[in-house]
């Protein structure tokens, strides 16, 4: 690990959402938890900027616009680290793609001659041409720059392979895998401090006295049967598509169970709908992230269609807190859930097949706890904040060296 005495500056940025964004999201979870990782592995993190470059309607005015401020954001950003006296000897960009690429890193890292890295890349090589195609050239762009490009997401990685070869931009392919990674330690998001200018990050331990008789009183569920939980922003398109594929789950559904459902948004109506006929179904609207942490441990199973889910960190959350998951086999689903030891993946858009997996095990307690044994063990040796750290730090200073020598 880096000597903490002496810690190298990284620059970090995520142009999608900022981990400081007010708005809860997989995104802006991710980006904490990759500035918590980098510390952890003894660097000084840096938050470069907040300018969030997402064009979600494809408007190329828009595009145009926000490059032309990304420009002078990257000059107002290097001025400000000569000002603090901070040179940071690379830059980290988590997660960009042809809606939200990252418009001011290779222009720094072009300007100071330091290594580009960048975690959770998208590639969609049909992009190229259409109202985002600016965009998608942005990202070309920096893809083309990038000493290292980290993969988390199996299915992002098959079409960044695609995309170096084409290309024979590198004589050695930039791709590292890295395992999504979860936090040992509940954090309350409003805890969570990332200052602007060291993104510094606070832990606290958020002890639980919630028992489950508590949760029964709270949220009108009946303690003596099995609890189900589903936990998921009130989004339309996937999110909602989702939800609605879950209604026809429990429509289907034999065996006695409660399920509770946490999350709000604006579908958050037509979603209540869904859900009217079935007594057994309760709601408790949008919860903290150490809220959420803290009641997992008292249910028995996870459910989630996953339509269209990139990775779901939800499913990691639940199965370190010894929860079991029955979830759609969609995108990365499968790369943070061990199909038959800490869950059961199935197909998204069966209904049939989700409602009968999931009555399978309610119906057999005793395979259901070897499951949830499993989960917590499972994440705990695989998706450790630690492994990913200490792999961060190597890939971080093989860019370094590598830029160095280059030199």
């Amino acid at each position: 690990m880096a000597n903490t005495s002496a810690k190298t500056g990284v620059a970090f940025y995520a142009p999608l959402k900022s981990p400081l964004h007010p708005n809860p999201s997989g995104d802006r979870k991710i980006a904490r938890l990759f500035i918590r990782a980098l510390e952890q592995a003894g660097y000084h993190v840096d938050l470069a900027s907040q300018l969030r470059s997402f064009d979600k309607a494809g408007d190329v005015q828009r595009q145009q616009r926000l490059i032309t401020l990304a420009k002078k954001e990257a000059h107002r950003v290097m001025r400000r680290w000569q000002q603090q006296g901070f040179s940071p000897q690379a830059w980290f960009t988590y997660h960009l793609y042809y809606k939200a690429p990252d418009l001011i890193g290779p222009i720094i890292c072009q300007t100071l001659n330091i290594p580009y890295i960048v975690a959770e890349a998208s590639w969609a090589e049909k992009r190229a041409d259409g109202p985002w195609a600016l965009y998608h050239q942005q990202v070309a762009d920096g893809l083309k720059l990038a000493s290292k490009v980290v993969c988390i997401n199996p299915r992002d990685k098959i079409a960044l392979t695609d995309f170096y070869v084409d290309r024979l931009v590198k004589s050695a392919s930039p791709l590292v895998t890295l395992n999504a990674f979860i936090d040992d330690l509940p954090v309350n998001n409003d805890d969570l401090l990332v200052n602007h200018n060291t993104a510094a990050t606070t832990n606290k331990l958020m002890p639980s006295n919630l028992t489950r008789q508590d949760l029964a009183d709270k949220y009108g569920l009946d303690i003596k049967l099995p609890w189900v939980i589903t936990i998921a922003m009130m989004r339309r398109g996937d999110k909602f598509a989702s939800y609605q594929q879950l209604s026809r789950v429990v429509e289907l559904l034999q065996q006695p169970y409660q399920l509770l459902i946490v999350g709000d948004g604006v579908m958050q109506a037509p979603i209540s709908a869904l859900f009217t006929p079935y007594q057994q179904v309760k709601f408790a609207g949008a919860l903290e992230n150490n809220q959420i942490r803290q009641l997992l441990p008292h249910f028995d199973l996870l459910v989630w269609p996953a339509i269209n889910e990139a990775l779901g960190m939800i499913f990691l959350e639940a199965q370190q807190s010894g929860v079991a998951v029955v979830a759609g086999n969609q995108g990365g689903v499968s790369s943070i859930i061990k199909d038959n030891v800490t869950g059961l993946l199935v197909d998204a858009y069966n209904a049939k097949e989700m409602s009968e997996t999931i009555d399978a095990l309610l119906g057999k307690p005793a395979q259901l706890n070897i499951m949830q044994q499993a989960a917590s063990h499972y994440v705990s040796q695989n998706h450790s904040i630690e492994a990913s750290a200490h792999q961060l730090y190597h890939v971080i200073q093989d860019a370094i060296t590598n830029k160095t020598e280059s030199l």
